[in-house]
């Protein structure tokens, strides 16, 4: 029973973890803005690191990857991991719903098949022993 329950603290903390990971990553992009890079330079801007936008995404960023290190202190990482491929997608759904990037039938069709695969993934329990 135990074990179950860390499986399913770790799945929440891996869900958390995905959701702060992709808000992140969005927010980074968004704070680039126009930028030609991470470290473009212009005269009248601040380079791209010290923006609110890319420092503020880090931050999210990086509560992700806390939750990350929680959830894999409590449960497989091989059951997990593929659980937090659903960042893929979410950046694929982000980047095409917010950001107006092009997503392509054969990228839609990746993102079905990455769909049922960690569906597919999930519902196999992980190994009782955990972490």
């Amino acid at each position: 029973m135990e074990a179950q329950r860390d499986t399913s603290t770790a799945e929440a903390l891996v869900a958390g973890s995905v959701l702060f990971a992709t808000a992140g990553q969005v927010i980074i992009k968004l704070g680039l803005g126009k930028s030609q890079g991470l470290w473009s330079w212009s005269p009248h801007a601040l380079p791209a690191p010290l923006t609110l936008g890319v420092a503020g995404g880090l931050v999210i960023y990086g509560v992700g990857t806390l939750l990350w290190i929680a959830a894999i202190s409590r449960s497989n990482i091989s059951y997990l991991y593929p659980l937090a491929s659903l960042n893929y997608i979410l950046i694929a759904l982000c980047g095409h719903f917010l950001l107006h990037e092009p997503l392509l039938a054969g990228r839609w069709i990746g993102i079905g098949i990455m769909s049922v695969g960690i569906v597919l993934l999930a519902r196999v329990a992980p190994h009782p022993e955990t972490a």
